[in-house]
Protein backbone atom coordinates (compact mmCIF):
# COMPACT_ATOMS: atom_id res chain seq x y z
CA UNK A 1 0.00 0.00 0.00
CA UNK A 2 1.57 3.20 -1.28
CA UNK A 3 1.98 6.19 1.72
CA UNK A 4 -0.32 8.79 1.44
CA UNK A 5 1.16 12.42 2.18
CA UNK A 6 -0.63 13.06 5.48
CA UNK A 7 0.71 14.51 8.99
CA UNK A 8 -1.08 12.20 11.60
CA UNK A 9 -0.41 13.32 15.40
CA UNK A 10 -1.42 10.64 17.18
CA UNK A 11 -2.74 10.55 21.16
CA UNK A 12 -1.86 8.53 23.55
CA UNK A 13 -1.25 8.10 27.38
CA UNK A 14 1.67 10.12 28.53
CA UNK A 15 3.20 7.06 30.52
CA UNK A 16 2.84 5.08 27.47
CA UNK A 17 4.30 7.79 25.04
CA UNK A 18 7.48 7.87 27.02
CA UNK A 19 8.15 3.78 26.22
CA UNK A 20 6.88 4.20 22.47
CA UNK A 21 9.34 6.96 22.03
CA UNK A 22 12.27 5.12 23.72
CA UNK A 23 11.07 1.92 21.94
CA UNK A 24 11.29 -0.21 24.89
CA UNK A 25 7.14 -1.34 24.63
CA UNK A 26 7.15 -3.32 28.05
CA UNK A 27 3.87 -2.87 28.99
CA UNK A 28 1.01 -4.21 26.94
CA UNK A 29 -0.64 -0.64 26.11
CA UNK A 30 2.51 0.48 25.10
CA UNK A 31 2.46 -2.40 22.69
CA UNK A 32 -0.98 -2.43 21.72
CA UNK A 33 -1.16 1.48 20.62
CA UNK A 34 2.62 1.17 19.73
CA UNK A 35 1.85 -1.34 16.74
CA UNK A 36 -0.92 1.41 15.60
CA UNK A 37 1.98 3.83 15.20
CA UNK A 38 3.41 1.39 13.29
CA UNK A 39 0.63 1.37 10.99
CA UNK A 40 0.23 4.48 10.79
CA UNK A 41 4.63 5.32 9.86
CA UNK A 42 3.53 2.43 6.87
CA UNK A 43 0.58 4.41 5.64
CA UNK A 44 1.75 8.31 6.48
CA UNK A 45 4.32 10.20 5.54
CA UNK A 46 4.39 11.75 8.84
CA UNK A 47 3.37 10.99 12.02
CA UNK A 48 4.18 12.07 15.96
CA UNK A 49 3.07 10.92 19.18
CA UNK A 50 2.24 13.08 21.99
CA UNK A 51 1.38 11.77 25.86
CA UNK A 52 -1.41 13.16 27.09
CA UNK A 53 -2.05 13.41 31.10
CA UNK A 54 -5.25 12.37 32.76
CA UNK A 55 -5.32 15.20 35.33
CA UNK A 56 -4.05 17.94 33.55
CA UNK A 57 -5.44 19.78 30.43
CA UNK A 58 -2.18 21.75 30.73
CA UNK A 59 -0.72 20.09 27.57
CA UNK A 60 -3.54 18.97 25.41
CA UNK A 61 -2.68 22.96 23.44
CA UNK A 62 0.07 21.20 22.16
CA UNK A 63 -2.49 19.26 19.74
CA UNK A 64 -3.68 22.74 17.98
CA UNK A 65 -0.23 24.23 17.61
CA UNK A 66 1.08 21.09 16.02
CA UNK A 67 -1.10 21.67 12.77
CA UNK A 68 -2.08 18.07 11.69
CA UNK A 69 -3.98 17.02 9.21
CA UNK A 70 -5.47 14.41 11.94
CA UNK A 71 -5.45 13.38 15.37
CA UNK A 72 -5.42 9.35 15.74
CA UNK A 73 -6.84 9.14 19.63
CA UNK A 74 -5.66 6.62 21.54
CA UNK A 75 -5.33 8.39 24.84
CA UNK A 76 -7.24 8.06 27.95
CA UNK A 77 -9.53 5.34 27.02
CA UNK A 78 -12.06 3.92 29.98
CA UNK A 79 -10.73 7.14 31.88
CA UNK A 80 -13.29 9.55 33.25
CA UNK A 81 -11.74 12.58 31.74
CA UNK A 82 -11.96 10.59 27.79
CA UNK A 83 -14.91 12.29 26.68
CA UNK A 84 -13.49 15.56 28.03
CA UNK A 85 -10.34 15.06 25.68
CA UNK A 86 -12.65 13.81 22.69
CA UNK A 87 -14.66 17.02 23.32
CA UNK A 88 -11.19 19.64 23.31
CA UNK A 89 -10.28 18.38 20.48
CA UNK A 90 -13.89 18.87 19.14
CA UNK A 91 -14.06 22.42 20.20
CA UNK A 92 -10.72 23.00 18.47
CA UNK A 93 -12.34 22.00 15.52
CA UNK A 94 -9.20 19.49 15.00
CA UNK A 95 -10.19 16.39 12.99
CA UNK A 96 -9.82 13.49 15.04
CA UNK A 97 -10.36 9.67 14.92
CA UNK A 98 -13.36 7.80 16.53
CA UNK A 99 -16.32 9.27 18.67
CA UNK A 100 -16.46 12.49 20.06
CA UNK A 101 -17.74 13.27 23.75
CA UNK A 102 -21.35 12.70 23.78
CA UNK A 103 -21.44 9.25 22.09
CA UNK A 104 -18.43 8.77 24.84
CA UNK A 105 -20.37 9.41 27.53
CA UNK A 106 -23.38 7.86 26.74
CA UNK A 107 -21.43 4.24 25.89
CA UNK A 108 -20.03 4.82 28.84
CA UNK A 109 -23.22 4.58 30.83
CA UNK A 110 -24.93 1.01 30.29
CA UNK A 111 -28.20 2.55 31.66
CA UNK A 112 -28.49 5.54 29.54
CA UNK A 113 -26.97 3.91 26.33
CA UNK A 114 -29.28 0.76 26.32
CA UNK A 115 -32.32 2.73 27.14
CA UNK A 116 -31.92 4.54 23.57
CA UNK A 117 -30.77 1.41 22.04
CA UNK A 118 -33.93 -0.52 23.14
CA UNK A 119 -36.02 2.64 22.00
CA UNK A 120 -34.27 1.91 18.49
CA UNK A 121 -35.27 -1.19 18.28
CA UNK A 122 -32.04 -2.91 19.23
CA UNK A 123 -32.38 -6.52 21.74
CA UNK A 124 -30.88 -5.65 25.01
CA UNK A 125 -30.68 -7.43 28.49
CA UNK A 126 -33.75 -6.47 30.48
CA UNK A 127 -32.13 -4.82 33.32
CA UNK A 128 -32.67 -2.66 36.63
CA UNK A 129 -30.90 0.19 37.52
CA UNK A 130 -29.97 0.39 41.02
CA UNK A 131 -28.73 3.83 41.88
CA UNK A 132 -26.50 4.53 45.54
CA UNK A 133 -28.72 3.82 48.36
CA UNK A 134 -31.83 3.03 46.73
CA UNK A 135 -33.41 -0.09 48.26
CA UNK A 136 -36.39 -1.50 45.30
CA UNK A 137 -39.14 -3.71 46.88
CA UNK A 138 -38.61 -5.88 43.91
CA UNK A 139 -36.13 -7.11 41.34
CA UNK A 140 -38.82 -8.42 38.28
CA UNK A 141 -35.68 -10.51 36.92
CA UNK A 142 -35.95 -14.19 36.65
CA UNK A 143 -32.83 -15.62 38.37
CA UNK A 144 -30.28 -16.28 37.48
CA UNK A 145 -29.26 -12.04 36.76
CA UNK A 146 -25.89 -10.60 36.92
CA UNK A 147 -24.64 -7.71 39.20
CA UNK A 148 -22.53 -5.09 37.29
CA UNK A 149 -20.88 -1.78 37.93
CA UNK A 150 -23.00 0.50 35.15
CA UNK A 151 -20.40 2.71 33.86
CA UNK A 152 -17.14 0.78 34.14
CA UNK A 153 -15.67 -0.78 30.75
CA UNK A 154 -16.43 -3.86 29.66
CA UNK A 155 -15.69 -6.98 32.41
CA UNK A 156 -13.96 -4.15 35.41
CA UNK A 157 -15.99 -4.85 38.44
CA UNK A 158 -17.60 -7.86 37.30
CA UNK A 159 -16.29 -11.25 39.23
CA UNK A 160 -17.33 -15.05 39.76
CA UNK A 161 -20.22 -13.89 42.20
CA UNK A 162 -21.84 -11.05 40.29
CA UNK A 163 -24.50 -13.95 39.13
CA UNK A 164 -26.51 -14.29 41.72
CA UNK A 165 -29.92 -15.99 42.39
CA UNK A 166 -31.50 -14.05 44.84
CA UNK A 167 -32.51 -10.35 45.78
CA UNK A 168 -30.38 -10.16 49.33
CA UNK A 169 -27.52 -10.86 46.69
CA UNK A 170 -28.56 -8.53 44.64
CA UNK A 171 -28.12 -5.62 47.22
CA UNK A 172 -25.35 -6.86 48.32
CA UNK A 173 -23.30 -6.95 44.76
CA UNK A 174 -24.91 -3.33 44.58
CA UNK A 175 -23.94 -2.13 47.62
CA UNK A 176 -20.62 -3.39 46.93
CA UNK A 177 -20.07 -1.62 43.35
CA UNK A 178 -21.24 1.61 45.07
CA UNK A 179 -18.46 1.47 47.11
CA UNK A 180 -15.80 0.53 45.09
CA UNK A 181 -16.90 2.87 42.11
CA UNK A 182 -19.51 5.46 43.72
CA UNK A 183 -21.63 5.30 40.79
CA UNK A 184 -25.06 2.81 39.94
CA UNK A 185 -24.99 -0.78 39.43
CA UNK A 186 -26.97 -2.58 36.96
CA UNK A 187 -28.89 -5.60 37.47
CA UNK A 188 -29.27 -8.01 33.99
CA UNK A 189 -31.03 -10.86 32.93
CA UNK A 190 -28.28 -13.55 32.66
CA UNK A 191 -28.50 -14.60 28.83
CA UNK A 192 -26.77 -17.27 28.45
CA UNK A 193 -25.23 -18.32 25.12
CA UNK A 194 -22.31 -17.63 22.86
CA UNK A 195 -20.69 -14.15 23.14
CA UNK A 196 -19.15 -12.38 20.37
CA UNK A 197 -16.91 -9.09 20.12
CA UNK A 198 -17.29 -7.68 16.87
CA UNK A 199 -16.03 -4.57 15.32
CA UNK A 200 -17.25 -2.30 13.23
CA UNK A 201 -15.69 0.29 10.81
CA UNK A 202 -17.80 2.91 9.09
CA UNK A 203 -17.34 3.99 5.29
CA UNK A 204 -18.45 6.07 3.31
CA UNK A 205 -22.01 7.89 3.72
CA UNK A 206 -21.83 6.85 7.22
CA UNK A 207 -22.54 3.33 6.00
CA UNK A 208 -20.72 0.28 8.60
CA UNK A 209 -18.81 -2.71 7.99
CA UNK A 210 -17.84 -5.50 10.27
CA UNK A 211 -14.00 -5.10 10.66
CA UNK A 212 -13.76 -8.74 12.53
CA UNK A 213 -15.39 -11.33 15.00
CA UNK A 214 -13.88 -12.65 18.03
CA UNK A 215 -16.15 -15.65 20.61
CA UNK A 216 -15.19 -15.49 23.82
CA UNK A 217 -14.58 -19.45 25.99
CA UNK A 218 -15.34 -19.47 29.41
CA UNK A 219 -14.18 -21.83 32.10
CA UNK A 220 -17.04 -23.90 33.13
CA UNK A 221 -16.66 -22.60 36.89
CA UNK A 222 -17.66 -18.84 35.87
CA UNK A 223 -21.21 -19.08 34.53
CA UNK A 224 -19.86 -17.69 31.22
CA UNK A 225 -18.97 -14.22 33.03
CA UNK A 226 -16.13 -12.38 31.61
CA UNK A 227 -14.88 -11.18 34.96
CA UNK A 228 -12.22 -8.92 36.18
CA UNK A 229 -9.60 -11.18 37.10
CA UNK A 230 -10.63 -14.43 35.87
CA UNK A 231 -8.83 -15.84 32.90
CA UNK A 232 -10.57 -16.41 29.72
CA UNK A 233 -9.78 -16.36 25.78
CA UNK A 234 -11.20 -15.57 22.40
CA UNK A 235 -10.45 -16.82 18.85
CA UNK A 236 -11.29 -15.00 16.01
CA UNK A 237 -14.39 -16.56 14.33
CA UNK A 238 -15.83 -16.57 10.49
CA UNK A 239 -20.06 -16.43 11.39
CA UNK A 240 -22.31 -17.28 8.71
CA UNK A 241 -23.87 -14.34 6.52
CA UNK A 242 -26.84 -14.40 8.47
CA UNK A 243 -25.67 -13.62 11.75
CA UNK A 244 -23.00 -11.28 9.68
CA UNK A 245 -25.84 -9.36 8.32
CA UNK A 246 -27.68 -8.96 11.38
CA UNK A 247 -24.61 -7.78 13.22
CA UNK A 248 -24.07 -5.63 10.91
CA UNK A 249 -27.66 -4.38 10.98
CA UNK A 250 -27.64 -3.79 14.47
CA UNK A 251 -24.22 -1.91 14.52
CA UNK A 252 -25.31 0.68 11.91
CA UNK A 253 -28.05 1.51 14.36
CA UNK A 254 -26.20 1.75 17.59
CA UNK A 255 -23.55 3.95 15.01
CA UNK A 256 -26.90 5.93 14.17
CA UNK A 257 -28.46 6.04 17.47
CA UNK A 258 -25.51 6.82 20.37
CA UNK A 259 -23.56 9.13 17.52
CA UNK A 260 -20.70 6.44 16.96
CA UNK A 261 -18.02 7.71 14.28
CA UNK A 262 -15.14 6.09 13.17
CA UNK A 263 -14.85 2.54 14.20
CA UNK A 264 -16.93 0.64 17.60
CA UNK A 265 -16.88 -2.51 18.78
CA UNK A 266 -20.27 -4.36 20.29
CA UNK A 267 -20.15 -7.12 22.86
CA UNK A 268 -22.90 -9.77 21.70
CA UNK A 269 -24.73 -13.00 23.28
CA UNK A 270 -26.61 -15.76 20.47
CA UNK A 271 -28.93 -17.60 22.58
CA UNK A 272 -30.47 -21.03 21.65
CA UNK A 273 -33.32 -18.54 19.63
CA UNK A 274 -30.95 -17.50 17.48
CA UNK A 275 -31.73 -13.81 18.93
CA UNK A 276 -28.42 -11.53 19.29
CA UNK A 277 -28.61 -9.10 22.21
CA UNK A 278 -26.45 -6.59 22.84
CA UNK A 279 -24.10 -6.29 26.19
CA UNK A 280 -22.67 -3.49 25.85
CA UNK A 281 -21.36 -0.38 23.02
CA UNK A 282 -17.52 0.06 22.80
CA UNK A 283 -16.64 3.45 21.57
CA UNK A 284 -13.30 4.04 20.70
CA UNK A 285 -12.10 0.47 21.73
CA UNK A 286 -8.66 -0.77 22.26
CA UNK A 287 -6.97 -1.61 18.47
CA UNK A 288 -4.04 -3.40 18.13
CA UNK A 289 -2.26 -5.88 15.16
CA UNK A 290 -2.37 -8.78 17.46
CA UNK A 291 -6.11 -8.09 17.97
CA UNK A 292 -8.73 -11.25 17.50
CA UNK A 293 -10.95 -8.63 15.72
CA UNK A 294 -9.30 -5.89 14.84
CA UNK A 295 -4.97 -7.48 13.76
CA UNK A 296 -4.19 -9.68 10.99
CA UNK A 297 -3.66 -9.03 7.57
CA UNK A 298 -6.56 -6.33 7.45
CA UNK A 299 -5.26 -4.05 10.73
CA UNK A 300 -3.30 -1.59 8.33
CA UNK A 301 -6.94 -1.11 6.63
CA UNK A 302 -8.69 -0.55 9.11
CA UNK A 303 -6.21 1.84 10.32
CA UNK A 304 -6.46 3.98 7.11
CA UNK A 305 -10.18 3.71 7.02
CA UNK A 306 -10.39 4.98 10.79
CA UNK A 307 -8.45 7.54 9.60
CA UNK A 308 -10.18 8.70 6.20
CA UNK A 309 -13.56 8.05 8.35
CA UNK A 310 -11.86 11.11 10.25
CA UNK A 311 -11.28 12.93 6.91
CA UNK A 312 -14.45 12.94 5.69
CA UNK A 313 -15.67 14.83 8.62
Amino acid sequence: MRKKKLYVVCAVDADVAGQIRSGRRRWNRAQWDGSVIDALRRLFTRVEVIGVENDSVAGWRAFEAAGADVVFNLALSAMSSEPAFAGFLESAGLRSTGSGMLALALTNDKIRSRTLLAAAGVRVPRFVGLAPGVTPRQIDLMPPVIVKPACQASAYGVSRDSVVMTRRQVLDRARRIWRRFDEPAVCDEFIRGREFRAGFVEGPRQRVRVAGVSEFSFAGGDHGVRAEGVRHSARAIRVSPVIRTEMTAIAQIAFDTLGLRGYASLDLRLDSLGRLTVLEANANPGLSSDSRVWGGRGFDRHIRQIVDAALRR
